[in-house]
């Protein structure tokens, strides 16, 4: 049985629904492009602490460290894989999180019975993501991100959803757990679901062969953030390293 990654738990998204729906309503979808190596970036802000996690999917990962600030934290689901780092100060909700991906569904409102294993290569990966309905990715780049070479492409959630109570998506598929699921991607061996949260949510994804292992970087932020706050969350992707597990 898969688990539900951050399924209901994930008070990080929810603190500001009622002015995120609000904001989602009336918001375009910004995006950034920052694709530069992380060698030697600045940390985010004074009094800046190391966080480490991990990645979501079933299998052996190398161990991330991240330099941020609070109220950056990390976010650790119902089984205490901690495969993210959030931050909602202001109500303008962001986060990092980390995954191997396992299949990927061609379009993330209908997930059930059209998921896909795309394949074990970045390249194969990409393709994917660039095919999946509703999303509007953008051309991938090439990208060196804590030393190891990708791809990189932004894609984001249609800013015209209807999403009601706790991220559910008006029309989706009604997923085992009762909600509304848009989907991205589930982890590999089925071990974690990436499902959005808001409508104009944008995703910055760095699809990575980190020795041999596929794994993706996923900096999300709601569709309010300033430029100021994006540029705060890319500081702290780019203060990411790896180490072995």
């Amino acid at each position: 049985m898969k688990t539900n990654v951050a399924r209901r738990a994930a008070t990080w998204w929810l603190a500001a629904a009622a002015s995120l729906l609000l904001a989602a309503a009336c918001s375009g979808v910004a995006t950034t492009g920052s694709t530069s190596s992380p060698t030697g970036a600045p940390s985010p802000t004074t009094g800046v602490t190391t966080i480490q996690a991990t990645f979501n999917g079933a299998g052996t990962h190398p161990t991330v460290t991240l330099e941020a600030s609070p109220p950056w934290t990390l976010y650790r689901d119902d089984t205490g894989r901690g495969f993210a780092v959030t931050n909602d100060a202001g109500g303008a909700l962001r986060s990092i999180s980390f995954w191997d991906v396992g299949e990927v569904p061609r379009n993330p409102c209908h997930s059930i019975g059209h998921l896909y294993e795309p394949g074990p290569t970045v390249d194969d990966l990409v393709a994917a993501l660039e095919a999946q309905s509703m999303r509007h990715a953008t051309t991938p780049t090439d990208v060196t991100l804590a030393g190891y070479h990708g791809k990189y492409l932004e894609w984001s959630v249609p800013a015209d959803m209807k999403v009601t109570g706790d991220s559910n998506f008006s029309g989706c598929d009604v997923q085992p757990d009762g909600y509304r699921n848009f989907v991205s991607w589930e982890g590999a061996g089925g071990v974690g679901e990436r499902w959005q949260q808001i409508a104009g949510q944008v995703d910055r994804l760095w699809i990575l062969d980190v020795d041999g292992q596929r794994l993706v970087v996923d900096a999300s932020y709601s569709p309010d953030t300033t430029q100021a706050q994006r540029d705060e969350e890319d500081l702290v992707v780019r203060s990411l390293r790896f180490s072995a597990s």
